[in-house]
């Protein structure tokens, strides 16, 4: 379990846009599939596959695995981390071949689609978001490792 503390205070957005950095929002804070009676005092609700991440503001009345750290964007969008890490490797690279170091780094691959094999999404073992946004870095170092993204939830921009 991590304390919001845990969380880096910047992030970067990737490994290909590396100027484009996310900034942790102080007097927020995320809860992962929050009880509906807190959804009347969320800032935003935002939804992934299968789990709904209330921003709420202040510091949460306690800590838990589905406790989150909430980031800003340049243009004020907040933005929540799932955890969760995309990685592209050089093309002709099988991510199964690296599934040892990724390991060895405390994640596990989620999914790989088959049409793609050179990319995947990584989640920690233990489930921890904040080593998984520490542990980026280390995921770069990687050889044939192209692109590192840490899956950040946003509210859907209508154009």
């Amino acid at each position: 379990m991590s304390n919001l503390s845990d969380y880096p205070t910047r992030l970067r957005a990737s490994t290909e846009h590396p100027e484009v950095i996310y900034t942790r929002a102080k007097g927020y804070h995320a809860v992962k599939n929050a009880p509906r009676a807190q959804a009347k005092d969320a800032v935003l609700a935002l939804e992934d596959d299968d789990s709904t991440y209330l921003i709420l503001e202040g510091e949460p009345k306690t800590l838990s695995e589905e406790v989150s750290a909430v980031y800003r964007g340049s243009g004020g969008t907040l933005v929540v981390p799932t955890g969760r890490v995309f990685i592209r490797l050089d093309e002709g690279t099988r991510v199964e071949a690296h599934a040892h170091a990724f390991r060895k780094l405390g994640f596990v691959i989620a999914q790989s689609p088959p049409y793609a094999p050179h990319v995947a999404w990584l989640e920690r073992e233990d489930g921890d978001a904040a080593a998984a946004l520490h542990s980026v870095g280390a995921l770069e170092k990687l050889p044939q490792v192209c692109n590192v993204e840490p899956q950040l939830l946003a509210a859907r921009a209508l154009r």
